[in-house]
């Protein structure tokens, strides 16, 4: 395929060729015309000042006198010269003998002449040119003389012409190539510059740009490229800029997405869609959605919204890669050529129905804890009405009785209450600088008596002297609490450790002691309400299942972690850590 420069290249020598040889033609005919008009004029002349000068009356009585008169003039006038008599006798010829030539009666030109017809005429024929002159006397026609010219001259300065004309046409050819393709490359160059700024920005480098030198035709479209070219740029940036922000939308909710065509073939997923289903990033887009077990209860809402092409909202229940309650949402879309297809919104609910189940739990733990000392208050009640109160000892016993579980209902009520301000963040902290061993000594010696009584040894260890920032009303709930427990489930004998130190840029407290320790299978939910380990004993002890919980939560409040370690047999150890 030619390209645009050597196509206007070879139009402009065409043009230029055409029009130095139309050119060349028509002025070798006009020359031809000229010259072969120049000399009929000139035989004509002369053909009429010979017709004056010779006598033809005497053409009967001495014809040779003809003869010789024609060869005499032919001579002078360097033309064939024949002399012809009324009835087409050739009285003379200075280049042939008369008597060989014949009659001319029957020449047409000859004919025309002596009828009158013209004055003269003029006959060209491909190598000579013959003029008939009428001689005329007293208004009659006496005879006819032809002059005659070879046209060799006239065919040598045409071919002159010609080897001119295809001299100056080679030349014009190699300044027409010159001259082409200079006006072609300032034509093209442009257009190629323009093409591959447009070729450029089709890979989208956006900026290249035209330069534009001149203000014609193709300057304005390199303008208008140039435009086009920022226009795109600018046009595609803020696209880019929302297809950002909308990836790190999706990317980043929590709620898992997922775009299905009309063919199951998986045009979106985002991160937690991976995370719900345990996939590596990337795994499901565009690729058919898999039919794994996983995945067989999104199939079947799939079908339904695919069939229906209605809306469809439901849970789905996952055991694998861990139990997850999802709420899925599918919404059907209709493509312009793709079909329809569904945009699938799950949103994990675990947390909700886990929190909606510990609230049901919470309500009949608590009904079940207060019901127990209710009923407890409401039967030795029930008893001493009924007679009881008429034996001082029984009463004094149901009396006693009566007092424990009033005041256990109490404690109760107070660690609702207090698990209820902590639990909704309306708990304010009285904070003050304390020196760590005055803290610690203080929450001692009011549980140091309940230890001894109950043979308990209590060792206190606190390494170096630093003041923390606590409240110390919420810390010692936070101590007591623990060491309650510690002296609720370590035997007679037993001994209860209180440390304390700094580590790195934390300070840490531990309560330890020699109980009968934890399950291991029981470790992760000691800090849930009303959860016991030995239930029995729980209650014996006066306990309300919610030391702990309170215990975990006001160590949160004072931006600390709790761990616990533990030993069937051997004891347990709670750890806490607060940033200084």
């Amino acid at each position: 395929m030619r390209s645009l420069r050597a196509r206007l290249t070879i139009m402009f020598l065409l043009l230029v060729g055409l029009s130095v040889l139309g050119s060349g033609v028509f002025v070798s005919l006009l020359l031809k015309a000229s010259y072969i008009d120049s000399l009929t004029d000139r035989l004509t002349k002369e053909g009429y000042l010979l017709a004056g000068t010779i006598d033809w009356s005497e053409a009967e009585k001495n014809p040779r006198r003809f003869q010789k008169q024609a060869q005499v003039n032919g001579k002078a006038l360097k033309a064939r010269v024949t002399l012809i008599n009324r009835d087409g006798t050739v009285l003379g010829d200075s280049q042939e003998d008369p008597r060989q030539m014949g009659n001319l009666r029957r020449d047409r030109e000859v004919q025309k002449v002596l009828r009158k017809k013209t004055g003269y005429t003029r006959v060209t024929t491909k190598d000579r040119l013959h003029v008939y002159i009428p001689v005329q006397q007293d208004g009659q026609v006496l005879g006819v003389i032809r002059l005659s010219l070879f046209l060799e001259n006239i065919n040598r300065s045409l071919s002159q012409v010609w080897f001119s004309l295809i001299g100056g046409l080679a030349m014009a050819y190699v300044a027409a190539a010159l001259l082409g393709s200079r006006i072609a490359s300032r034509i093209t160059k442009p257009i190629e510059e323009i093409t591959q700024v447009a070729v450029d920005i089709a890979r989208d480098r956006y900026y290249r740009r035209v330069s534009v030198k001149e203000r014609d035709e193709i300057g304005r479209l390199g303008s208008a490229i140039n435009r086009m070219a920022a226009g795109l740029k600018n046009q595609l940036d803020i696209i880019r800029k929302s297809e950002r922000r909308l990836i790190s939308v999706i990317e980043t909710m929590e709620s898992g997405l997922l775009l299905v065509d009309a063919e199951r073939r998986v045009n979106l997923a985002n991160q937690a869609i991976h995370r719900f289903y345990d996939l590596k990033p990337g795994e499901l887009v565009n690729k058919i959605l898999p039919r794994r077990a996983v995945f067989h209860e999104l199939h079947t809402l799939l079908d339904r919204c695919l069939y229906s092409g209605e809306r469809i909202r439901e849970e789905l229940h996952l055991y694998y890669p861990e139990e997850r309650i999802l709420e899925a949402s599918l919404t059907p879309i209709w493509g312009e050529s793709e079909g329809m297809g569904v945009v699938v919104l799950l949103h994990d609910i675990t947390p909700i129905r886990r929190l909606e189940k510990m609230r049901t739990d919470f309500v009949a733990n608590v009904s079940h804890e207060l019901k127990t000392p209710v009923t407890s208050l409401r039967g030795f009640a029930e008893t001493l009405l009924d007679g009881a109160d008429e034996d001082p000892q029984m009463r004094r016993e149901f009396l006693e009785i009566i007092q424990a579980e009033s005041l256990r209902l109490e404690r109760l009520i107070g660690d609702l209450l207090d698990l209820s301000r902590i639990e909704s963040k309306k708990l304010s902290l009285n904070l003050q600088e304390i020196p760590i061993h005055e803290l610690i000594q203080s929450i001692v010696k009011t549980v140091e008596k309940q230890i001894k009584k109950k043979d308990l040894e209590l060792q206190v260890k606190v390494d170096g002297t630093f003041s923390v920032r606590v409240d110390k009303d919420r810390f010692s709930q936070i101590l007591i609490n623990l060491l309650s427990n510690s002296m609720a489930y370590t035997p007679a004998g037993g001994k209860i450790t209180v440390s304390a130190g700094k580590e790195g840029e934390e300070w840490v407290v531990s309560v330890a002691d020699t109980g009968i320790g934890i399950p291991e299978e029981d470790l992760p939910r000691i800090f849930e309400r009303f959860y016991r380990v030995d239930k029995a004993r729980s209650r014996q002890s006066g306990g309300t299942g919610l030391g702990l919980a309170i215990v975990k939560h006001l160590v949160e409040v004072h931006h600390g972690k709790i761990h616990v370690k533990s030993q069937v047999g051997k004891g347990t150890e709670f750890i806490l850590r607060f940033p200084l």
